[in-house]
């Protein structure tokens, strides 16, 4: 079991042109991450991922049919290994015709500032690459605090899932997951989402 608390990204988060590309679904998310894992196993490199974004939603709620990449942290603090797991991205990428992004870890940015998930829990393993999941309470502090229109469906989605119905029980799992000194520059946009999405 990896601690995810211990985990220190070593991500670079260079800007990235996004091209078009095409989308994927629940099997072939896992057929993807199946062909990373085969190829971390050929490198002889042992990784674990935190699974977020559409992927996500796709194979744990099922609200959406398919996504155009799959938002990840990489959990390592150790360079090596991280660079070793973008070498493994990039030759999948190549080998199987996918976009360079196909699987990339921007969301970290957002996770460094905000903190991990507190009880991630292990949903499948492909080969050498070990895949977690969030706590959907994660999963929806994260959405609200964005604060984006697209994100509603996701956020009543996973509301439903959780029997959450008022604004009072969103702003507790905002309040648990967000730390007050990043929530309050976008305290708007998340007031804003909650109003959106909860009636009462």
């Amino acid at each position: 079991m990896v601690d995810f608390d211990e985990v220190t990204v070593k991500a670079t988060h260079t800007p990235m042109v996004r091209e078009r590309r095409k989308s994927m679904d629940s099997s072939q998310i896992e057929q993807y991450l199946g062909f990373l894992g085969q190829k971390l196993a050929d490198m002889q490199v042992t990784t674990s991922l935190i699974l977020l974004g559409g992927a996500l939603m796709i194979t744990q709620i099922g609200n959406r049919k398919a996504t155009q990449d799959i938002d990840v942290v990489i959990a390592t603090n150790d360079r090596h290994t991280y660079q070793a797991v973008q070498q493994a991205i990039a030759l999948v990428a190549k080998e199987k015709k996918l976009p360079p992004a196909w699987l990339n870890d921007d969301v970290t940015i957002v996770v460094d500032q905000i903190g991990k998930p507190k009880a991630p829990k292990l949903w499948k393993i492909f080969g050498n690459l070990t895949v977690y999941v969030p706590e959907l309470e994660y999963i929806l502090a994260l959405k609200l605090f964005s604060g984006r229109p697209q994100d509603d469906r996701d956020i009543r989605a996973i509301a439903q899932r959780l029997s959450l119905q008022t604004r009072a029980q969103a702003w507790s799992i905002v309040n648990t997951y967000i730390p007050n000194a990043q929530l309050g520059f976008r305290s708007a946009y998340t007031s804003q989402a909650i109003d959106r999405c909860f009636p009462n």
